[in-house]
Formats: C-alpha cells, structure tokens, sequence
C-alpha cells in the first residue's frame, strides 16, 4: 500500500557500528516459542495499560488472517530495502532469515497476527522527540526503558517480540488513545546495515512522514489494513506481518494455552478476557470457560484448582506489603508442581520450589500491593521470568528469602493438615490403615499386634497376618491394590439385573403389576435403603492413625478427594485373613467426625457406613473415624 508522503525511514549510518540481522534485544525472546513470548509481553502491557474510565476487564483479540501483499503500507519500499539486506548479509548469522523476508515481500498473500486491546487508555502522548516518555514513543521506538507507573507497561526490550515474531522482521501499531478522538499508525521493520542507491544505512526504519527530515510524524488517522475491522474505541492493534507460528498454530490454540499458562489467575479473577479468531477457529477465553481449556492440560488444571482454594493464605512482608498463596494438595498430579509466582499485572513470574515438601502441589503466590509490585518489577530482567535479588543490592535477598519462607511454611502446614504423613495410593487402591479395633468389633479376628495397647502415630501402619496358633506374627506392607467392591442400593427380584447404584438418594418403588400373562422375570424389584453409594474408584483416599485422648478408642484420620462431585453413603468394610473383604465384620464406630471450614460436625453413620458424604470435586475433605483400640485390623473402601 502507498500512502503518499509516508514511509521507513532508515537513518544513514554514519559512524555507527555494523548491525547484524540478529537484533540483540531479540535474543531475549528467542529459544522458546514465539508465540509464548508474544502473548507475554502483549499480554502484559495491556493489563498496565487499563483506561481511566475503562469499566469491566480489560479485553484482547487474537486474530489470524490472510492478506494481500501488497495492502501493506509502504511495502514497496520496503521491498527495496530487504533485496538490499538479503544481498549484503551473506555469510553472517540470520542472513537466512533476511533472504525469506526478502522472498515473502514479493509474494502474493501473507499471514498476518493482528492483536488487540480494549478499554485500555491507548498509546497516548505525542511521536515528537520532544515526547521521549510518552507511551506512543516507548513501543514504537523505545529500547530498554520503561517507566516507574507502569503506564503503557515495560515496553522497552519487550518491544522487540513483534519483529522476532515477524517473518518480514516488520510490525505495524494503529491506536486510538483515550485521549483524543483520532487514531494514529506507526510501523517499525529491524532489518541490518545496508546499502541502497550509494548510501548506507543503519538496521532499523520507522514509518514516519518522510518530508518531515527534523521530527517523527506519524500518519493520522490509522487506514484500514488488510481484511481487519477498523478501530473505534480506545486501545491499540499490533499487526505482525508473516506470523512466524501460523502453520505450526493455524487455529491459535498455543497462543490460548500460552495465555491460561502465563494469565491463569488474571482471567479466573474477572480481570482479563481474549477472544481468538482464527479460519475455522474462534474461541473465548474468561472466568467462565478457563477450567473447561485447562482440563486439557493436567498441570494447568491444578493450578487452576490452586486458585479455587477458599482460604488462602496471607501475610505482610516488609517492602512488600500483603501477599496471598493460594494451595491445591492434589497426589492425582504425577509430580510437585511448585509454586508460580505473580505481581500486580497477574503474570506469572518466577517458580519457587520447595523439596523439602514431600506431598504433590500446585500454588500460586500473588502480590498485589503497589509498593510490592513496584519492587517487585526492580528485580525482574527483561524476560520477566525469574525475580533476581541482585538486581536491589540492599534488600533484594532478604525479601526474596521471607518470600519463600512464607511459602515453604504455609506448605508445610497444609501438607500436614491435609495428608499427614500417609502414603499415597494410586490406582484402585481405597484402604484405611491397620488400626487398632477391640472389644467392640466383631468378626473373625485377624492377627493381634505384640503390642495391642500401643499408641497411635501419624505413620502409615502395616497389616499383620500369620497362624492365630503360633507364637510368632509376620507383618507386611500394605497391599498397593485392592478389589473394590460395591454395594447396591437397591436390586432386581429374581433373575432381573442389578439396578444402577448411581441413581439418585430417593428409595426406588417396587415394580409395577406385570401385564397379563407369564411374567418375563421371577419375582419384582426389591426396594432399596434409599441412598446412593459413592464408589471407591471414583475417590482418591489417604489416611492415617491420629491421637486419642481415650485410651480405648482409636482414631482414623481420613483424606478424601473425588474425581467429580459425589454425594451419598460411604462404606467400610475388613479385610480377613485371606485378604478378602469381610462383609460381616462389625469394625465397632462410636462416632465420625466431618471436618469442615466452618468447623468440625459429627456425621451419622450405620454399622461400617459413614452416611451422606457430599464430597466436592478436587476438594479434599478430611473425616476422623472413632473405633475402639485393642486389635489391628487392614480396610477397604467399598
């Protein structure tokens, strides 16, 4: 597209240094994908950029199309420059690269990355050299500096995303700044020293008005590009010409995973919206559907489930101010996650890790008072993935330590609040430990400890079997998979099948009057106890044996987790000497004790089954069983 009047303006080289097509500022982004790094820098000036008067989150569009070659503006010069690059550049690393920007300029169509932002205040102030500071100066032609507000975000190195993920090496910016009723287009292209019609040039060119030989002035208003809306609220687009990810990612979904990756707990909160569009592809991402996204990726999902955490935890820190862990304990997850890390702007940061915690989770640690945001920000380098303490000599250690010190403790108390020292089960394996049962159970008796009277620890017991008549007992690990056996609420008479235990908590009536003639089926339904049971494999179980004030009675802690929401009966049943269940052992409970939020209830409960559980998935909820001491028994859940 020409545009008369305007276009790249290169500056001649003078005495400065050679410029290779390697832009160092771009060597912060690349070795990981580009579409990650462009998600995290957009993604970030525009959550620092929210408008004055912006009501609701703010919102961003991904969108993937293709377009005429030759609707870009100043292509045609453009053209000039890159044929000049591709040619000089020989023999110098990413000359490669230059001679396919070169190739792509002259082809037809090219995919084009536009994204935008909505109810953010724009890129305001002016494009002069005068304006050094203003936003519209900071990512058009800023490099390494940003400032201390945070206005318009940290544009500075992170400018250089747009071109890195640029085949042509070439971005253009239009906005409309809240400021002011007109749009504005700028465009940047980092390229290398050249040569073209006897002159040398250096590497990077601006689209400016060319007459202007003193000052920058951009075009105004912003034309139509390509097959894109035109822009008609405040906020800014950034079009990336030739996305470097379009074949590898036609319908933007690394960019979505991209964005619930690094953004998780900015959309969970309300606080940010994207919308992608793609051929073929259009998806929204908000606090409505990021679990539905995330359930694809397992260690996404528990850090999601981090964040549902209903209490989390919270302290004041010096230079910090307040700071929030939100814990997810999970032994679903194949190994410990850690702790991401976030300040104000809600993108993840840096990754405590904690080894000393034995249990597998996910955290998420969230700063967002403005003094510990802005300290924060002094520690991070240009890639914002780490928290550095060099970067403050005088404190940047020691707040970094009581940073982790929090976390670690917190971790720790939740560990032993939730799975105490137990082991983890996998599989179909729902068993309560060896515990001490007396007296009050009945049944064929398994094998008695040498020590029946001993006291209840936080370890993991083991089970005890060998010849009732002999002197000597033989103790062995537990059994890492069990049968697990269900009990139907209600059954067909006769030869009719077995009714569904998943059906609802109401009693189920008798069959109906068959119709005349010989009955299809011996005998009708029996009615059941009008409760549904919550199976064993759809429970992720830990437990351990707690302290007792009461020397005759014992305690099992129990840490159950589901896999969905359950609600219903919950049954225990022993295990006999050959490993079979018992169904006819009484285990002797005096009592159950459900403990919640709000405090501890007791639970009713019949014989071995605890009665209406209502388990919450993903949520753990931790139950003391009360039994009488004396014998050790191994259990199962039925």
């Amino acid at each position: 597209m020409k545009i008369n009047g305007y276009g790249y303006h290169f500056e001649h080289q003078g005495r400065s240094g050679e410029e290779g097509p390697i832009d160092p500022s771009q060597q912060y982004f690349e070795g990981s994908h580009a579409s990650d790094a462009v998600v995290r820098e957009t993604g970030q000036n525009s959550l620092d950029n929210l408008g004055r008067k912006a009501e609701g989150p703010i919102k961003m569009k991904f969108e993937l199309a293709s377009m005429r070659t030759d609707d870009i503006p100043g292509i045609e010069q453009l053209r000039e420059h890159l044929d000049a690059v591709a040619s000089q550049t020989e023999g110098q690393q990413g000359h490669e690269r230059m001679v396919r920007a070169a190739e792509l300029a002259k082809e037809n169509e090219i995919q084009v990355l536009r994204i935008s932002d909505y109810n953010t205040t724009g890129l305001t102030g002016s494009e002069s050299l005068s304006s050094s500071g203003s936003p519209l100066v900071r990512l058009t032609r800023g490099k390494g500096g940003s400032q201390d507000d945070e206005r318009g975000g940290s544009f500075g190195i992170g400018s250089a995303v747009g071109p890195m993920a640029s085949e042509l090496s070439t971005v253009i910016y239009t906005s409309l700044p809240e400021d002011s009723g007109t749009s504005v287009m700028a465009g940047y292209t980092r390229l290398a020293t050249h040569q073209l019609r006897g002159e040398s040039f250096r590497a990077e060119g601006y689209f400016t008005a060319l007459a202007n030989k003193e000052n920058f002035s951009y075009l105004r208003p912003a034309p139509l590009i390509g097959p894109f809306s035109e822009r008609t609220e405040p906020g800014t687009d950034i079009y990336i010409f030739g996305y470097r990810m379009a074949e590898d990612d036609p319908k933007l979904e690394h960019v979505r995973d991209a964005l619930i990756d690094n953004f998780m707990a900015a959309i969970d909160l309300g606080k940010l919206v994207v919308e992608g569009l793609a051929p073929g592809s259009h998806w929204t991402l908000d606090s409505d559907t990021l679990e539905a996204f995330a359930r694809h990726r397992p260690d996404l999902h528990a850090f999601y489930r981090a964040l549902q955490d209903p209490e989390p935890a919270e302290t004041v820190l010096p230079h910090l101010g307040r700071v929030k862990l939100y814990v997810n304990i999970d032994d679903r997850l194949d190994k410990k996650l850690h702790t991401v890390t976030m300040r104000k702007p809600l993108m993840k940061i840096d990754t405590f890790k904690h080894n000393s915690i034995s249990a597998k989770y996910a955290a998420v640690l969230m700063c967002e008072d403005d003094a510990g945001n802005k300290f924060l920000r002094r520690l991070e380098p240009p890639q914002h993935h780490m928290w550095d303490p060099a970067r403050d000599t005088h404190y940047g250690t020691a707040v970094l330590r009581s940073l982790k010190t929090f976390v670690r403790d917190v971790l720790r108390d939740r560990a032993s609040e939730e799975i105490g020292d137990a082991v983890e089960i996998s599989g179909l394996a729902r068993f309560l430990p060896t515990e001490s049962l007396g007296a009050g159970a009945s049944g064929e008796p398994a094998t008695p400890t040498s020590d029946p009277n001993a006291e209840a620890t936080t370890e993991e017991s083991s089970s005890v079997t060998g010849d009732p008549s002999s002197d000597q007992s033989r103790v062995e690990k537990p059994s890492k998979k069990v049968q697990v056996k269900v009990h139907k609420p209600a059954v067909g008479g006769g030869d009719e099948k077995t009714v569904d235990p998943r059906h609802g908590k109401t009693k189920r009536p008798p069959s109906p009057p068959s119709p005349p003639g010989p009955p299809p089926f011996e005998g009708y339904g029996e009615e059941g106890d009008g409760s549904s049971r919550i199976l064993g494999r759809n429970l992720r179980f830990r437990s351990w044996s707690a302290p007792s004030k009461d020397p005759e009675t014992a305690v099992i802690s129990v840490a159950i987790t589901a896999k969905s929401d359950e609600s219903g009966d919950l049954e225990l049943v022993a295990l006999g000497s050959g490993g079979e269940p018992e169904d006819t052992f009484e285990l002797g409970i005096s009592r159950v004790v459900l403990h919640e939020k709000e405090g501890a209830k007791d639970i009713r409960f019949s014989g071995n089954t605890l009665k209406d559980i209502a388990l919450a998935e993903g949520q753990m909820t931790r139950i003391d069983i009360h039994v009488p001491a004396g014998e050790r028994y191994r259990l199962e859940v039925v």
